[in-house]
C-alpha cells in the first residue's frame, strides 16, 4: 500500500503511534494558515513553514477544493475559511447550545441595549461560539470563532472558576508553562474565589478601556460550566438601560439558557 503512512512505535499511553505524513502536513498547513491575519500565496506559506513549494502547493490545491481554505482572487492568497468552525458547530454538544441560547441572546442583546456573545473552553482558550450585536449604530462586539487567552477574559475565568479540580490544575499549569508570575496566578484564583461567591464577574475589561465585562457561567443538565455569557458594557448616550439593570439580566439569560440545557431539571439526563 502506497499511502504514506508508517507504522511507529508504543506511546507512552500504550497506543501505537502511526505516521502519516500527508494528514500531518495538511494539518501543519491548517494550524498554520489559523494564526495568519491576511491572505498568503503557496510560496509565502512554503517560505514561512520551512517547506517546498511543490509540496505545499498540492496539499493547498486539495484543502482549497474541500472548502478548507480559499482566494478572493488568485493574486491574493490562500485564507483558512470557516470551515472547521462549522464543523465544529455540527457537534451535537455545540449544536444544543447554540439552539439553547441564540434566541436568548437575539432578546438579552436588544433589551440591553448592548451586545453579547458566549463562549466556551477550548484548551487553555475562551472561544467565541456566537455572538448578538445590539440595535444601536454604535457597538463593540467580539468576532465569532475568535480565541483568547482564558485569563484574559470576563467569560474564560468564569469557566476556570466553576470547573472541575483536575480542569483548573490543567489551566493552572498552562499559565505556569507561559511564565506568569506566582502573583499573576495568585490573581487569577483571587478572581475565581471572588467568582464562585458572586455567582458572575463584574469588572473593567483587560482588553478594552472604557468596557465593563459582565459574566455568568451557563450549566448543563450535570451540573457542569459549559459555556460563559459575557455582555461588554459599554457607556453611552443612546445606551440607557443601567449597568446594575444589565447585569441583572445577563444573570437571568444565563439562568435561561442553563434551564434550556435541563439545569436544575429533576431526571434530566
Amino acid at each position: 500500500m502506497n499511502d504514506e503512512s508508517t507504522a511507529g512505535s508504543e506511546s507512552g499511553t500504550g497506543k501505537r503511534v502511526y505516521s502519516v505524513p500527508a494528514a500531518e502536513k495538511a494539518l501543519d498547513i491548517l494550524e498554520f494558515m489559523a494564526a495568519q491575519v491576511g491572505g498568503l500565496t503557496a510560496t509565502e506559506i512554503a517560505n514561512l513553514m520551512g517547506r517546498s513549494v511543490h509540496e505545499v502547493y498540492r496539499l493547498l490545491v486539495v484543502l482549497e477544493a474541500r472548502g478548507y481554505l480559499y482566494q478572493r482572487v488568485p493574486s491574493d492568497g490562500y485564507r483558512l475559511s470557516l470551515k472547521l468552525f462549522d464543523l465544529a458547530h455540527r457537534m451535537p454538544s455545540v449544536r444544543r447550545l447554540s439552539d439553547s441560547a441564540l434566541h436568548v441572546m437575539q432578546s438579552l442583546a436588544p433589551a440591553a441595549l448592548q451586545s453579547c456573545h458566549l463562549g466556551v473552553l477550548s484548551g487553555h482558550e475562551f472561544l467565541i461560539v456566537l455572538q448578538v450585536d445590539n440595535p444601536l449604530p454604535m457597538r463593540y462586539s467580539v468576532m465569532l470563532g475568535a480565541k483568547f487567552d482564558f485569563a484574559e477574559t470576563s467569560g474564560g475565568t468564569v469557566l476556570y472558576a466553576f470547573a472541575g479540580d483536575r480542569r483548573r490544575d490543567q489551566l493552572l499549569d498552562w499559565l505556569r508553562d507561559e511564565g506568569r508570575t506566582p502573583e499573576e496566578i495568585a490573581a487569577v484564583e483571587a478572581r475565581a474565589l471572588q467568582i464562585r461567591a458572586a455567582g458572575y464577574e463584574m469588572r473593567e475589561s483587560l482588553a478594552v478601556s472604557g468596557v465593563t465585562n459582565i459574566a455568568a457561567p451557563v450549566f448543563d443538565h450535570q451540573g457542569r460550566a459549559v459555556a460563559a455569557l459575557t455582555l461588554p458594557y459599554v457607556p453611552q448616550r443612546a445606551a440607557t438601560v443601567p449597568r446594575d439593570e444589565a447585569r441583572a439580566m445577563v444573570l437571568e439569560a444565563a439562568r435561561t439558557i442553563s434551564r434550556n440545557l435541563g439545569a436544575g431539571v429533576v431526571g434530566a439526563g
